[in-house]
């Protein structure tokens, strides 16, 4: 046993956070280097032309591909990265809550003389922490990749901070629904259910919402709605945005922790 519950999370982790944080890093650096190639004799003209409007939801408006800050916030943390995340955070919510319960290690801490409040809390810290490493990872691939784009790309440090702020939020946010409501109910389809529905769901809206009118005035249910990528870049990020994911993760610890240190664990 480690000293802490914060700390074995982190060791039992470990592999999931090297893997996922160089897979973050990967893709980042994969799409910057694809900077150059829009900019090819004609490169956006021939993608205006041939762009159906149903998929403007996910290749964005071509226009932003011009410069490099706005490109990156197109392509890369425009519904991309936060579907990816989202799914990270999904499976790494599942993890520290009803699958260590299966396995009966939730209730082996829960022997100890350790609070089920300290328990979730550390829990819920260490998850944090390995998605801030995700995202420094993410972050790091980006400027890797730069000095060997073979045309004038830069982000600025702020712009970069914004997006991955926001990264951070959207990741945090939907791992906090499968923690939340795993530690608070036991059930893992429950959990399962309700954050996949969530992820599809904000997917869905976000992406089609643009081209279907009906699907429009859903949007704003959408948490991915609230990542607006490229209007981070151009004119900074809104408070209201961030009072979303701030007030749902909020509501979520609460009522988790209340129902976790009232419920019979397996």
């Amino acid at each position: 046993m480690m000293s802490s519950v914060f700390t074995k999370t982190l060791h039992e982790k470990r592999f999931f956070l090297i893997g996922w944080t160089l897979g973050f890093a990967a893709i980042a650096a994969l799409l910057a280097s694809f900077y150059p190639a829009m900019h090819q004799d004609g490169a956006i003209d021939s993608l205006l032309a041939n762009m159906p409007p149903a998929f403007k939801g996910l290749i964005g408006n071509l226009g932003d591909l011009s410069q490099f800050d706005t490109y990156i916030a197109s392509q890369l943390f425009d519904i991309r990265v936060p579907l990816i995340a989202g799914i990270m955070a999904i499976i790494l919510g599942l993890g520290l809550s009803v699958s260590d319960e299966e396995k009966g290690e939730l209730r082996t801490i829960l022997s100890l003389p350790v609070s089920r409040s300290k328990v979730f809390i550390q829990k819920w810290l260490a998850m944090l922490l390995i998605m801030i490493m995700i995202v420094i990872g993410m972050a790091a691939g980006i400027y890797v990749v730069l000095p060997f784009i073979d045309i004038p790309a830069e982000i600025s440090i702020e712009h970069m901070a914004l997006l991955s702020g926001m990264t951070l939020l959207v990741m945090v946010t939907f791992g906090t629904i499968p923690f939340a409501i795993g530690l608070a109910t036991g059930k893992r389809a429950a959990a399962t259910g309700v954050a996949i529905l969530t992820i599809i769901g904000s997917f869905i809206l976000s992406t089609f919402g643009q081209a279907v009118d009906w699907l429009a005035d859903f949007e704003k249910l959408s948490l991915l709605h609230y990542f607006p990528a490229v209007d981070i870049v151009k004119s900074g990020v809104e408070l209201s945005d961030i009072s979303v994911f701030g007030v749902i993760t909020s509501v979520l610890l609460v009522i988790g922790i209340i129902c976790f240190r009232r419920r019979d664990v397996a």
